[in-house]
């Protein structure tokens, strides 16, 4: 035994003296293929191009959708997706398709949830598209779906562009109200409804921060002496937001929210409604939370979220809708304009009893703007959800407000 080993032992040596061995590091030379397209870790970027692969499935109803590829009408690339579909017409409950891209392998968004969003190109020979009957969603392999309506503030068209963006963030989806798993996505859904025609086309996984909520900063004063008279004459209401051309200021102090508009309207000041009514003719409603701490992507109001509506008519009231009830020691001013009326309002928040407004801290806000014609509303303005209906029960539909502190002048 002893003999053999030393004979193998032997033969080793002298077989490995007559090899020359080259020095050699981990890696010799760089490679010259360049990384992937990616976002943090995640590489999965082209959900959708040009043609339909097996990667993508489809109501196969042909009289509520039909769809195929479009060499012709294109944004780039060989083709386009084209999709054509009547829900009423074609007598189907749903119409939908799906895309397991990436093979279909499960996807883990956790990583870019506030750095990434899903973004394609879309056209329609109808004229620029500024809304669309759909919605779409993030399937699990668990089968729960988290999802996000095409609302118009997800809806751009680039200077010279026919073709719409449209930009849906990741964390705008609503992950948490379905409790879906977003480290584990299978595909994406897309859901129609009513009837279109309309062109997709470059499809993909792209960087983008937050989400599309609009953020309004205010100011912050330790005073509380505004005169509340419906002239706007005070510097306080130079930071002012835009509700499709009304102009609408919020000022906040220790123990008052303070709340001042130009209104655009034709026939101003006509609300003869009263409670929870007084959101069916002219008058401004306001939905804001006193919780900085509160979920943005929540889609059920909290305690400490408040709806509440300045109702513009011969009786000035503020409406709580929270609590049903008028809002003591609120004072609402007005004046008609040449353009509508001026408003200005102070709303106490010992009435609430839930939270306080604080400088340098991000709120959730909605403000929308009622017109009525003395018997109804007729129009209503969003400042951050035109365009979606039921802002007053969902405040993932709302944006943001930070308050800045600050001296009067």
């Amino acid at each position: 035994m002893h003999k053999t080993l030393t004979s193998l032992c032997g033969i080793m040596l002298l077989s490995s003296a007559c090899v020359s061995l080259k020095p050699t590091t981990l890696f010799d030379a760089p490679s010259d293929t360049a990384e992937p397209a990616h976002i943090e870790n995640f590489y999965a970027l082209t959900v959708l191009k040009d043609k339909l692969n097996s990667e993508v499935w489809f109501t196969p109803n042909v009289n509520c959708i039909e769809v195929e590829n479009s060499p012709i009408t294109k944004y780039a690339g060989t083709s386009a997706i084209h999709l054509k579909w009547d829900k009423q017409e074609g007598g189907c409950d749903w119409i939908g398709m799906g895309i397991g891209w990436d093979g279909w392998a499960p996807k883990d968004l956790s990583m870019i949830m506030n750095k990434a969003a899903i973004q394609f190109k879309a056209y329609t020979d109808g004229g620029k598209i500024v809304s669309l009957p759909l919605a779409a969603a993030m399937e699990d392999y668990g089968g729960k779906q988290a999802w996000i309506g095409f609302a118009a503030k997800y809806i751009v068209h680039n200077d010279g562009e026919d073709w719409a963006t449209i930009t849906l963030p990741l964390n705008d989806f609503g992950w948490d109200e379905f409790g879906a798993d977003e480290t584990n996505v299978k595909q994406m859904i897309i859901q129609f409804e009513a009837a279109g025609n309309v062109y997709f086309d470059e499809m993909t996984v792209v960087p983008f921060k937050g989400s599309l909520h609009k953020t309004y900063q205010a100011n912050f004063y330790d005073d509380n002496s505004i005169t509340v008279d419906g002239l706007l004459n005070e510097s306080c209401w130079k930071n002012r937001l835009d509700v499709d051309g009304n102009k609408i200021a919020i000022v906040g102090s220790p123990q008052y929210l303070f709340i001042s508009g130009e209104i655009l309207d034709d026939t101003p000041l006509l609300n003869t409604n009263s409670g929870d009514e007084v959101w069916n003719g002219d008058g401004v409603e306001i939905a804001i939370s006193t919780n900085p701490e509160a979920n943005s992507r929540r889609k059920q109001l909290l305690l400490s979220d408040q709806h509440f509506c300045l109702k513009m008519g011969a009786e000035k009231l503020a409406w709580d809708y929270q609590s049903k009830t008028a809002i003591e020691g609120a004072l609402i001013e007005y004046k008609k304009t040449q353009t509508g009326y001026s408003f200005e309002a102070k709303i106490p928040y010992s009435h609430f009893n839930i939270g306080l407004l604080k400088p340098n801290q991000l709120f959730d806000l909605e403000v929308a703007i009622n017109n009525g014609d003395g018997t109804k509303r007729i129009h209503q303005s969003k400042w951050n959800s035109d365009g979606v209906e039921g802002f007053h029960k969902n405040p993932s539909f709302w944006g943001n407000i930070s308050f800045k502190q600050t001296d009067i002048e």
